[in-house]
């Protein structure tokens, strides 16, 4: 597997611009399209969570939306990851394993996870303990590649450690198993060019980055899978998934 570490340096700051600008909410100071992307996706989850009292961000990685989440604490398995998210949020941090979250039962109102189901070795796990952590009536976001675009093959599995990457009705089915109900269904933007791809450069040439912007603002194309849903029951059936 790729180094998982290529974002940041021995002193925990990032690399690349790219990777800073992921870091604001404004789309028009993007200079390319993964970053144009991703600044989309966390303002989403700033949208959605806005109003939420406590929040939890599983996989919060560097710090990309939960410098945007008050009220967050970040959790993540890559202690790299967040000896650099102290460098750029004031969100607590908290190491562990998004299949063994360190919180109390009904801990949070609202539960993020943005492209991290997809890199899980058990998706009912991961969900079974975000509903444990969430308060009855709690929402979850989830973001994840959406399976009929991405084939299954256009992310490397190798580079990305992706396990299993959903479909919307197989994520529907999945979270109705746990508990979850689904309230609304979104994307963020076109697909850009995988960081695997021998042409991922076009992301930061200018042309094709205004070109990809005008097809994102009218193809109706979405890269991802972003769903919120509300926990409306209190113990799980855990019902297989299909």
């Amino acid at each position: 597997m790729a180094n998982p570490y290529e974002w940041v340096t021995e002193i925990y700051t990032l690399r690349k611009k790219r990777d800073l600008e992921e870091l604001q909410t404004d789309t028009s100071k993007a200079t390319s399209a993964n970053a144009f992307s991703w600044i989309k996706k966390g303002n989403i989850s700033m949208k959605f969570a806005k109003d939420a009292e406590k929040i939890l961000d599983v996989g919060c990685g560097w710090g990309r939306e939960l410098i945007r989440l008050k009220n967050a604490v970040g959790v993540d398995i890559c202690l790299p990851f967040l000896r650099t998210a102290r460098n750029y949020v004031k969100n607590d941090v908290v190491l562990a394993d998004a299949h063994c979250l360190p919180f109390r039962e009904n801990s949070f109102n609202f539960v993020v996870m943005s492209e991290v189901i997809e890199h899980t070795t058990d998706p009912v796990k991961v969900l079974s303990e975000v509903k444990r952590v969430l308060k009855f009536k709690g929402k979850l976001l989830m973001q994840t590649p959406n399976r009929i675009l991405t084939f299954g093959k256009l992310i490397s599995t190798e580079k990305y450690g992706h396990t299993h990457e959903f479909t919307f009705r197989e994520l529907k089915n999945l979270l109705e198993s746990i508990g979850f109900k689904v309230i609304q269904r979104t994307g963020s933007t076109i697909p850009y060019i995988p960081s695997t791809s021998r042409f991922e450069k076009l992301n930061h040439a200018k042309i094709f980055f205004s070109l990809w912007k005008l097809l994102d603002k009218f193809a109706p194309l979405k890269w991802d899978i972003i769903v919120l849903s509300e926990l409306v029951e209190n113990q799980s059936t855990l019902k297989d998934f299909k």
